[in-house]
């Protein structure tokens, strides 16, 4: 009686633990397919099949969007076979888009299938496209907490027997508008757990009085194989598939715990093998998306240089042919002040090439690596007041250029080339960016380590949304579409900054002003001597 009562408890206490590491490694495998099914899917994209798509006449959809989900949904299915996935929206039921009869009353939630797997393999098996239905409680559980639910227990129906998940799908905002749900086969459970009683209840019939006899052999035996067997499952829990079942195979007194392990290892090859392919899977896809995006971002700066380029090209060249006909055809009537002016435009318009022409030639330079850094010994006040003179003589003449100048400036080593890029576009930007006749301030400070040039505009400034990508490649503010200009300046600028190994920063306001600080370390000991 107490052997009975003690063989009963072990059986019942290795069946629930044998089940219960069975059903949680099912449920880890069901929960981690879900979450790598959802990254697949494109919100935006389902939400436009709901509201634009049409069924056909099998009562699924011939829309590409549809096909495309169901494709991703075949990938999964690929690498889980007993994963069957299927998403569903939701809304109150008098403002759903829907095929047929209502599922709830008008102001009850309601949901709408989308696309079902089931579509692909055994479509009486399937929802159909935009058909209604009643939200169970763990639809409403993913809605209200935006995170993933499971059924709590393995069910049965006529289609076989499943446990379950739901995962919120988001738009770009947070908010869940869609859920996709996961049913994955359990059956094998059952079968298991069949398997167990069936076979331990007929060893406990037919063997019943041996036990007492073999008892003391056998228990040093089966403990150890329940050691080993309950070790390798607390492995498997944390991930170490690597797990030999030395008893597995043994064929001298062959009992439930040979069966359960061979079920362990079989087991163990399949999660195995099929995490490898959903890492290789998952891997292979990753790839292809960064070589699409990394194209797409390719093909996208290369539309917007052509345009832009061929934009800014074309203005000056037609003031040039515009203020060379005049002359040529009215020169000799033309005052020397109106002479005087077309000239101004003609070298505007050729500073304006030229100027777009060495940013080219900077920024491919500064991809391909080439940029150099070959600094000289300056006169920075002298060199600025060069710049400044050429900018004035251009784009300047209608504004009120001031300069200063503090500390000892006149023994900086700084690339010439480099730092007259910089000075040049950030003077033309505020030139650019101001009105006419405002003011616009250029200070340089020199200390003992280093030297820094401010440039102060009273200009549109810029918006705060658009500072962040300030210095991107043809990243242009939304406030200077009526301004003419390429997205390179600023752009060359961060790139030749870094190149001495400064810093650059501003502050900004709309319709105030922007102010440019750059920062340099100031090199006493020249590489070079200017000639």
């Amino acid at each position: 009686m107490v052997f009975s009562i003690v063989f009963a408890g072990a059986f019942y206490w290795f069946y629930t633990f044998t089940t219960e590491k069975t059903i949680s490694r099912l449920r880890a495998d069901m929960k981690s397919t879900l979450i790598g099914a959802a990254n697949g899917i494109d919100v935006k994209e389902l939400l436009a099949l709901y509201i634009n798509g049409k069924p056909n006449a099998h009562g699924f959809s011939d829309d590409p969007r549809f096909q495309h989900q169901l494709a991703w949904f075949e990938m999964v299915h690929s690498i889980e076979p007993r994963a069957w996935l299927y998403t569903y929206t939701f809304g109150k039921a008098k403002y759903n888009r829907r095929i047929g009869e209502p599922a709830v009353a008008p102001d009850q939630l309601e949901i709408i299938y989308l696309v079902d797997l089931w579509a692909k393999y055994n479509p009486a098996k399937s929802v159909r496209f935009l058909e209604a239905g009643v939200p169970g409680q763990v639809t409403e559980q993913v809605i209200q907490r935006g995170a993933i639910a499971e059924t709590p227990d393995i069910y049965t129906d006529k289609w076989g027997t499943w446990l379950s998940a739901f995962a919120p799908l988001k738009d770009s905002s947070g908010k869940v508008v869609a859920i996709l749900g996961v049913d994955i086969q359990a059956d094998y459970v059952l079968k298991v757990q069949q398997e167990i009683r069936d076979k331990v209840l007929l060893s406990f019939v037919s063997t019943y009085g041996v036990l007492f006899i073999l008892v003391y052999i056998l228990s040093g035996v089966l403990t150890k194989h329940l050691t080993e067997l309950t070790e390798s499952a607390k492995r498997i829990t944390i991930g170490n598939y690597n797990q030999v079942l030395s008893f597995a195979k043994q064929r001298w007194f062959p009992d439930e715990m040979n069966t359960l392990a061979q079920v362990f290892e079989v087991m163990i090859d399949s999660i195995r093998t099929r995490e490898q392919q959903i890492r290789e899977g998952k891997q292979a896809e990753d790839e292809i998306r960064r070589a699409l995006e990394e194209e797409k971002e390719l093909s996208e700066l290369k539309s917007r240089f052509v345009s832009i380029a061929s934009h800014e090209f074309r203005t000056p060249l037609t003031a040039i042919r515009t203020a060379t006909e005049i002359l040529e055809q009215y020169g000799d009537v033309a005052s020397e002040e109106k002479k005087r002016e077309y000239f101004r435009r003609i070298r505007t318009a050729i500073q304006n090439i030229n100027q777009l022409m060495e940013d080219v030639l900077t920024i491919g330079k500064a991809e391909a690596g080439k940029l150099e850094f070959n600094p000289i010994r300056l006169n920075l006040e002298e060199f600025c007041q060069e710049i400044l003179d050429e900018i004035k003589l251009g784009v300047g003449s209608n504004h009120t250029i001031t300069f200063t100048c503090e500390g000892n400036c006149q023994h900086a080593c700084l690339d010439a080339k480099l730092l007259r890029s910089i000075l040049t576009n950030l003077l033309s930007n505020a030139i650019k960016y101001s009105p006419q006749g405002s003011i616009v301030r250029f200070a340089l400070f020199c200390s003992q380590k280093n030297v820094y040039f401010e440039i102060q505009d009273q200009g549109i400034g810029i918006p705060p949304d658009d500072q962040p990508k300030l210095f991107e490649l043809f990243h242009r503010a939304r406030n200077a579409d009526t301004v003419r200009g390429t997205g390179l300046g600023l752009a060359i600028v961060k790139q030749c900054v870094e190149l001495h190994q400064g810093q650059i920063t501003f502050t900004s306001q709309e319709n105030i002003g922007t102010t440019f600080r750059v920062e340099f370390p100031l090199y006493r000991e020249p590489i070079l001597q200017a000639e």
